[in-house]
């Protein structure tokens, strides 16, 4: 009864350690870091996010690499807040993130830890590995970039950032646009 017991506790763990394992890193471009003092700034507001294992920066070209802990549900939303928090904005956002055998098309809807990631302007693809994914929301990518991928698309949740707007869905869900 007992190795019973630690059999489903050890298996429990193991779910739970690799759950969250599906995005790997993120670049992020933050726009107004002119010096050490503002990068520094932005720094310490996304290494206080819970799901934040390191963050290198290149305070050259102003980017911020950010690797994940693999056991922590990650949250662009709360990075792009983090840096807003900080006082400044994200002009590109492209994270890594590992597939298994996952066939895309163009606007696609790939469900993951209770979001939506809706693939815009993609060819069809099979996504096996680590596939870098570039987030083109409003307020995740410049203003001409949201631009030109909200016209690449019919689908109005792009302008919503909801599901409530497509997929005929009667929930208020948050939905990701991405392209590869």
């Amino acid at each position: 009864m007992k190795i019973n017991k630690i059999i489903y506790v050890l298996f429990a763990l193991a779910i739970n350690t690799t759950a969250f394992a599906n995005f790997i890193n993120a670049k992020v471009k933050v726009t107004g870091v002119t010096c050490s003092m503002c990068s520094n700034s932005v720094n310490k507001a996304l290494s206080s996010l819970t799901f934040v294992d390191k963050i290198d920066v290149d305070l050259e070209n102003a980017v911020f690499t950010i690797s994940f802990k693999p056991t922590e549900k990650v949250n662009i939303d709360e990075i792009k807040n983090k840096i807003e928090g900080a006082g400044f904005s994200v002009g590109e956002l492209v994270a890594e993130f590992r597939f298994e055998n996952v066939e895309v098309t163009n606007d696609f809807h790939y469900q993951f830890q209770n979001n939506t990631y809706h693939f815009v302007n993609v060819k069809n693809q099979k996504l096996n590995d680590i596939v870098a994914v570039r987030f083109v929301d409003k307020g995740l990518t410049s203003a001409k970039e949201f631009k030109k991928y909200t016209s690449l698309t019919s689908f109005k949740c792009i302008k919503t950032g909801t599901t409530e707007a497509c997929c005929k869905s009667d929930t208020k869900q948050r939905i990701y646009h991405i392209t590869i």
